[in-house]
């Protein structure tokens, strides 16, 4: 059996730079065994170091994990992760090809050099202290820089819908809690930014950026309703504002009487499929149409909907235009 020299307890539970190792006393020899793993990057872990991400988090692209990224990060004080990667650690939707891009991103804030080197994408841009965050022990953009940040390189609608990501209020234990940022927050993150690439993207999207999407699927929604020349739904639209047990509707026009449901996966569940037939029984006992769309509806371009929304604004006698 080989005895091997236990690492010092700052190196065991986290990946560690060879300066690190040296700093500590590691000899060479002893970080060529074979329960030391080789991150890349420069980075070298115990093989008994979870360097992966928690359950429910997607694996990024460029393969390296919170731990991992904490420990690159000790190697450029002068830099936050930024762009794709920042989006990612903040578990903001983005396309799959943006998603899976192998490089780290990382921006240098002040004048000192950045780092070439393989597999790190190095921008150089003033970062205000404003727009900078620690989060998950990590040091980013802020949620409403990484968005400006990436308005050069997602088209209009994934923009939308990364903005819609970042203002959403989301549930916490069945309440809403505030959003990651506001819409004022990308606003004056832009405005700060001054004019970087892609200010223009930024611009048009913040214009139609929503307090209340839920999901992707259901900024897309809004996004159709309206390029088919249809007003703009409302967000998280209450069958009744004065009854505080009054269920919402996704999207919705309450002069019409409308009630817009997107279906995710988590409706699968016998639980919510009984939440989800109580709610649509509260519209329908009062007159509201209820439209229940899913994944099917989203691939088709909501061509269904566009459609049972226009008859239903002729037959209230209203324009079925914006």
């Amino acid at each position: 059996m080989v005895h091997r020299r236990a690492l010092p307890e700052p190196l065991q539970h986290t990946p560690f730079t060879r300066a690190e190792a040296r700093r500590h006393g590691v000899s060479r020899k002893r970080l060529e065994a074979r329960d030391i793993v080789r991150l890349g990057h420069g980075l070298l872990a115990s093989s008994s170091v979870d360097t992966g991400w928690p359950a429910g988090f997607d694996e990024p692209g460029h393969g390296m994990g919170r731990l991992s990224l904490a420990a690159l990060a000790r190697q450029f004080p002068d830099a936050v992760y930024s762009h794709g990667t920042a989006a990612l650690v903040f578990r903001l939707p983005l396309p799959d090809i943006v998603a899976s891009d192998t490089t780290i991103h990382l921006t240098w804030c002040s004048g000192t050099g950045a780092a070439q080197r393989k597999g790190i994408t190095a921008h150089r841009s003033p970062v205000p202290e404003e727009d900078r965050v620690q989060f998950r022990r990590l040091p980013l953009t802020s949620p409403a820089r990484t968005w400006v940040d990436m308005a050069s390189h997602l088209d209009l609608t994934d923009l939308i819908i990364l903005g819609d990501a970042i203002v959403n209020r989301p549930w916490d234990q069945d309440r809403r809690v505030d959003g990651l940022a506001t819409l004022a927050g990308l606003s004056d993150a832009l405005l700060r930014a001054g004019s970087v690439k892609g200010v223009r993207n930024a611009r048009a999207a913040l214009a139609r950026c929503r307090v209340g999407a839920d999901s992707p699927p259901e900024t897309l929604t809004r996004l159709a309703l309206v390029d088919a020349g249809l007003p703009e739904p409302a967000v998280q639209l209450k069958g009744d504002p004065s009854d505080r047990f009054a269920p919402a509707a996704d999207l919705g026009y309450r002069e019409q009487k409308i009630a817009i449901q997107y279906d995710g996966k988590h409706h699968r569940t016998a639980s919510q499929q009984a939440s989800d037939a109580n709610r649509d029984a509260w519209f329908q006992e009062r007159g509201w149409l209820v439209i229940r769309l899913t994944s099917l509806d989203l691939g088709q371009g909501f061509s269904r909907l566009i459609h049972v929304v226009r008859r239903r604004f002729e037959a209230h006698g209203n324009s079925a235009t914006a």
